[in-house]
């Protein structure tokens, strides 16, 4: 699977992307003719019937959207930030510490409501929010004052990033284990840890370097098993190809088991 034609696709498109190139735009230059249609509709009614708001037109094509829904209401970070964050807000932890997350996602529909503390090795390019209090630093060299004090420690789609320096974080071929350690040290007696992975369906895990981790289907249960012995899964959920979620309670090995594709496990964990 690992050398897969449709893996190693997916993976140039986004490296692709993470360098300003995107192609899959270029698609969007069959909007053309429907836009140069527009606009001659728009200048001759424009003259037939002058508009109580006067302004200058200016041009500023964008093909696409005509063609795109509402929404990426399937996309993975969708459908992850809303069952994490659905999760957290039953859960209502007094003390809540995320890591890497996406701000203007999932920590964002947390501090909606409640606050969310972030740990996070990038800088923070927006104002100050309330119930968002921010720390700048990296996840393999935490502050001590930080252990055993949250009751909800999470992080989504972030930890198998540790260590591949793509962040500008130090190269640590150990990173996600030393990062999961780490937040693991964070949770309260008690507590929880609610994590998502990227997953694909293949016999080994693999680095996409310096991209992600990409955590094996038949692997990732036990993984976690061992890297966390004093925690036991009580929710997770899968979403693969098929872009439904599919949830359980409990750890993910069932749900894994009929795994399609490529897409992400989460669950939550307790410590004992």
């Amino acid at each position: 699977m690992s050398g897969s034609p449709r893996l190693w696709i997916r993976s140039l498109h986004h490296g692709l992307e993470d360098i300003g190139l995107q192609p899959l735009r270029l698609l969007g230059l069959r909007g053309l003719p429907a836009y140069l249609r527009d606009l001659a509709t728009y200048r001759r009614l424009q003259r037939q019937h002058p508009s109580s708001f006067p302004s200058v037109l200016q041009l500023a094509p964008l093909f696409s959207d005509r063609y795109a829904g509402a929404g990426a209401g399937r996309s993975l970070y969708f459908l992850q930030d809303l069952l994490c964050s659905s999760h957290v807000l039953e859960r209502s932890p007094c003390r809540h510490l995320d890591i890497g997350s996406r701000i203007d996602g999932f920590v964002a529909q947390v501090a909606a409501s409640r606050p969310i503390e972030v740990l996070d090795i990038r800088p923070l390019q927006t104002p100050p929010t309330p119930n968002l209090r921010f720390r700048q630093g990296d996840i393999l060299d935490p502050p001590t004052t930080l252990t055993g004090q949250y009751e909800l420690v999470s992080s989504l789609h972030a930890l198998e990033h540790v260590g591949l320096g793509r962040y500008g974080d130090p190269i640590a071929p150990d990173g996600f284990e030393r990062a999961l350690a780490h937040a693991a040290a964070f949770v309260a007696p008690g507590g929880t840890l609610l994590l998502s992975l990227p997953v694909a369906r293949m016999d080994r895990h693999l680095v996409q370097f310096n991209s992600q981790r990409l955590f094996s289907h038949a692997l990732l249960a036990d993984l976690l098993a061992r890297l966390l012995p004093a925690f036991t899964p009580s929710w997770s959920f899968v979403v693969d190809d098929r872009r439904t979620p599919a949830r359980a309670a409990g750890g993910p090995a069932g749900l894994l088991a009929d795994f399609r594709g490529f897409g992400l496990c989460g669950l939550a964990l307790d410590r004992r």
